[in-house]
């Protein structure tokens, strides 16, 4: 009868057992660690952008799903602040939430009310400024083989057709759009409400769903996401107003045409670092240019230049501060991935989940310290 083959194990002088060396596969010495290593990180790297992409992607089909929620967390994370003193004044929890929602309301559409009507009011003098602006162009570009008759054509057909029956082809078009919003709206202005009410219950209600072992671990992670996030937005509104009223009252005392505009716009291009200062400052520099003439706009591009000091240098580091630890090249990669994906509405978002993962990403970290810590320490 046949007998299974005994492994022997070779044996030292003092007769321990000596482990045998490691089983070589074919091929293994055509291929050098660094590179076996090397291939493996980046096949797991491909995996994980791939799956961040797919995500990416249906969230930015069901936009009008998503962007709700998140924009009802980002709210949030300014309201809960007003609701909680309110609830330490004796309010009770449900009429503090529906005040801060309240208020917000009231500020969101107080922004349209600014827009809108400075807007129509001066509509005819901003395209009359257009056209003389254009003609100076013109006159500019004149060396170059530019005539001043193509540039008044090319005005005269972007004026036709904003004014013309293109805008009457897609009026059905434009209330489908509208309604849409409007149902986002209301569908923001109740998962705020209920945000700012039940946020704590929600997330716990979240982390109850997974093992006990892992529940700790998700609450700390979900502070600190929270704080990254109230950090980032509570700090961009402050210098946001901040920018506003600065550039705003150069924009007044100057005497630039829709200059409640273009603050509402200040303000708000301020949650899109970097990108957002350029676009809203050379909105401003270029009307004050075809409107007031190259004096007024080169004082607009002078206060401009000065606040975006202010704000980069004293302002965001210190209402902001370093908590979120997001390096400038991060936030255009951030802002260019987002725009991308989802286009104005991922721009805008993009830096708030960049905080978010940068919070995640620093306590897995410090867990990982700290396990080596303790194994370092052992006895």
């Amino acid at each position: 009868m046949a007998t299974a083959p005994v492994e022997t194990r070779p044996h030292t002088a003092n007769g321990r057992a000596q482990s045998a060396p490691p089983v070589m596969l074919k091929g293994d010495d055509a291929v050098p660690r660094g590179l076996a290593v090397a291939s493996a990180v980046i096949l797991r790297a491909m995996i994980v952008v791939a799956g961040l992409v797919l995500i990416a992607l249906g969230a930015a089909r069901m936009m009008l799903v998503v962007l709700p929620v998140i924009i009802s967390v980002l709210l949030s994370t300014l309201l809960v602040p007003i609701a909680r003193w309110l609830q330490a004044h004796r309010w009770r929890p449900a009429p503090a939430a529906f005040a801060g929602v309240l208020l917000s309301v009231l500020v969101f559409f107080g922004l349209w009310a600014l827009i809108i009507p400075g807007v129509l009011s001066q509509s005819d003098e901003l395209v009359a400024n257009v056209q003389k602006g254009a003609g100076d162009v013109a006159s500019a570009l004149e060396p170059l083989g530019v005539g001043r008759a193509d540039l008044d054509k090319a005005v005269d057909q972007g004026l036709q057709s904003v004014q013309g029956g293109a805008v009457a082809n897609e009026v059905l078009t434009g209330a489908v759009l509208l309604t849409q919003w409007a149902a986002a709206i209301v569908l923001i202005v109740v998962l705020t409400f209920f945000f700012i009410k039940d946020g704590a219950r929600l997330w716990e209600w979240v982390v109850e769903l997974f093992h006990e072992d892992r529940q700790d671990a998700l609450r700390e992670v979900g502070n600190r996401s929270w704080a990254a996030l109230s950090a980032y937005v509570q700090g961009v509104f402050l210098v946001a107003t901040i920018d506003a009223v600065l550039i705003g009252a150069a924009l007044l005392i100057v005497g630039v045409p829709v200059a409640m505009p273009l603050i509402v716009l200040t303000f708000v291009a301020a949650f899109f670092p970097i990108v957002g200062a350029f676009t809203a400052g050379a909105a401003a520099v270029l009307v004050a240019l075809v409107a007031n003439g190259l004096p007024a706009a080169m004082v607009i591009f002078v206060v401009i230049v000065l606040v975006q000091q202010l704000e980069g240098n004293v302002f965001y580091p210190v209402v902001v501060g370093r908590k979120l630890q997001l390096h400038p090249v991060g936030i255009l990669l951030a802002l260019t991935a987002g725009g991308v994906l989802a286009g104005v509405a991922g721009a805008f978002l993009a830096v708030p989940l960049a905080a978010v993962t940068a919070a995640v990403l620093g306590y897995t970290r410090e867990r990982r310290e700290a396990r080596h810590s303790a194994a370092v320490l052992a006895p």
